[in-house]
């Protein structure tokens, strides 16, 4: 069990003692302790009590919440207060813009349990007269309600990618050919439905592993469609013959809109030429086509068939092509490992240089940088680069854009970097003009290397903060500002479908994980995959440029 998991249990104990006016010192006791947990470098899981006992903020008591926690997910102090909550009002948990407080006042004082009288409350403008919320407080739940909504039943790549791998582990224990297809090689950054293809029979059914519950209603004379396990994630098994496997593995692994170009020279889209023949690859069905091999991630209906005819598959950004990491968190602001730490697991890699890029001042809850660390934080570059050679070690900082677009620190410390990422954390609420207005002003920043995550989203979490990309885009062109493609895969942000207008308008774009901890560079991998959907070639990928190239862009645009 990984220390974030721990911390969530013991946060939510804590918003629960608060929701049933439980003792209120005790529960903020919990709360600043499951916030120190998160950070923690060890590992709590294999600690004993007396271990845990040493740490910040952990009694006895607490040290055997946790062992409890380990070994059952749950205390039972926490299954009391989970006993008696309705789960309607734990599902109001998930809505953006109201806190526990005022979801003891939407259950205790209005009567509300459950998200759709929460949304009927809101339609009626009931919760923007109630005393502490208001009309944009109402309006607010209302977005997050249609979000939630929206986002239902779905699941990031990360986790489909693993749910995936031990469902086709399974079906490859039964049956001879099973393939995964649909989202998963289509590199959907969000993901409702996992599928297979089975080379079989429909009566074969029977031989599908206990963990997959069939629905009658949805399932198909082909398709076998239900769930897994406790996850409620749709998934599909579909019964194919050997001899038109591979038709179906293409149309299953491409979009409607792929599937429906029609090429200047042809007289049919591209389903109907695949339906009316059968080859034994995939290739085969593109050359017959007229077109050279687009690979599934790419298969979208936006300009793939050009795309191709320009360029070869060979020059999608890869991992094996990216060359150093530069958006990156250590202990010095709210990472899990040292900054040796952190430059040492880069050049294991292989990668060639590493990019440290901690928060700045203004960013305290993530213990930002004070003019001081900074400092102290590049002598310490020094030193490393010094024993590391010819691995490089770059001194960046994740610089916050602030209300006004100004980004934190004085021109004096700004230039003591070798790079700028500029992100936006704070005051997400803006219009977008408001948001755009500001973004702009800090692309326009002499010091601005890359535009961090620039919309700020977490999927299926958060909507993303509003901006008219055109604008910003055309901005970092003008300015000669990178683009970063945020790789965790719980923002994947800028979204892959503005990229092609990126390289329009010769943008580059950098592959970055916002790595806290070592195991947070193997995000790239989800990165290369919304590039390469997007037909992101490695020549316009910053970081996978040679660290001489790359260092002379950066002495270049400081000059």
């Amino acid at each position: 069990m990984s220390n974030k998991e721990i911390s969530d249990v013991i946060e939510l104990t804590s918003k629960l003692m608060t929701l049933h006016g439980e003792d209120e010192t005790r529960a903020k006791i919990y709360g600043g302790t499951a916030f120190n947990l998160d950070r923690l470098e060890e590992d709590l899981s294999i600690m004993s009590e007396a271990e845990l006992m040493k740490l910040r903020g952990v009694g006895k008591s607490m040290a055997t919440n946790i062992l409890q926690i380990v070994a059952t997910g749950i205390t039972t102090e926490l299954q009391e207060l989970i006993n008696k909550t309705p789960e309607g009002v734990l599902e109001m948990f998930k809505v953006k813009g109201i806190g526990v407080k005022k979801i003891k006042t939407l259950w205790e004082e209005l009567g509300i349990d459950n998200l759709n009288d929460l949304q009927i409350a809101c339609e009626s403008g009931k919760i923007a007269e109630t005393k502490g919320f208001g009309q944009k407080t109402q309006e607010k739940i209302l977005e997050s309600l249609l979000f939630l909504r929206q986002q239902s039943g779905k699941l990031r790549m990360n986790q489909a990618a693993e749910l995936s791998t031990v469902i086709l582990t399974e079906l490859s224990g039964v049956y001879n050919k099973v393939e995964e297809v649909g989202a998963i090689p289509r590199k959907l950054e969000t993901i409702d439905a996992l599928s297979f293809l089975v080379a079989g029979d429909i009566t074969d059914k029977s031989k599908l592993p206990e963990g997959l519950v069939e629905n009658m209603k949805v399932s198909s004379p082909f398709i076998w469609r239900g769930t897994y396990g406790e996850n409620q994630i749709l998934i599909e098994v579909q019964f194919e013959a050997v001899d038109t496997f591979e038709r179906e593995k293409l149309i299953c692994n491409a979009s409607e809109d792929h599937l429906k170009v029609v090429l200047p020279e042809g007289q049919q889209n591209f389903y109907h030429y695949v339906k009316s023949n059968i080859f034994d690859t995939s290739e085969a069905y593109y050359a017959g086509f007229g077109s050279n091999y687009i690979l599934p991630e790419m298969r979208e209906g936006l300009s793939e068939f050009d795309w191709i005819k320009e360029n070869s598959n060979d020059d999608l950004i890869s991992w094996d092509a990216l060359k150093g990491s530069l958006h990156n968190h250590s202990k010095y602001s709210d990472g899990k490992n040292t900054l040796k730490e952190m430059s040492e697991a880069c050049r294991d890699l292989g990668l060639d240089y590493f990019g440290i890029a901690d928060h700045s001042q203004t960013a305290t809850y993530a213990g930002g940088l004070t003019a001081g660390r900074v400092v102290q934080q590049q002598s310490e570059i020094d030193e490393i680069n010094a024993e590391m050679t010819p691995f490089k070690v770059l001194k960046g900082i994740e610089s916050d854009i602030l209300s006004d677009g100004g980004l934190d620190y004085e021109s004096e410390i700004l230039a003591t970097f070798d790079y700028v990422v500029a992100s936006v954390h704070a005051n997400l609420d803006m219009n977008i003009e408001k948001a755009t207005d500001r973004v702009l002003k800090a692309v326009e920043n002499p010091y601005t290397t890359i535009l961090g995550h620039p919309t700020g989203r977490l999927l299926l979490s958060r909507k993303g903060y509003p901006l008219d990309f055109k604008k910003v885009i055309d901005a970092c062109a003008a300015n000669k500002v990178i683009m970063e493609i945020n790789a965790s895969p719980y923002r994947l942000d800028i979204d892959w479908r503005w990229i092609p207008y990126c390289l329009e308008k010769g943008v580059m774009l950098s592959i970055n994980p916002d790595a806290h901890k070592i195991e947070g560079f193997q995000d790239m991998h989800y990165g290369v995959a919304v590039a390469r959907k997007a037909g992101l070639t490695k020549d316009m990928t910053f970081n996978a440029m040679s660290l001489d190239k790359l260092e002379s862009f950066l002495k270049s645009r400081k000059a």
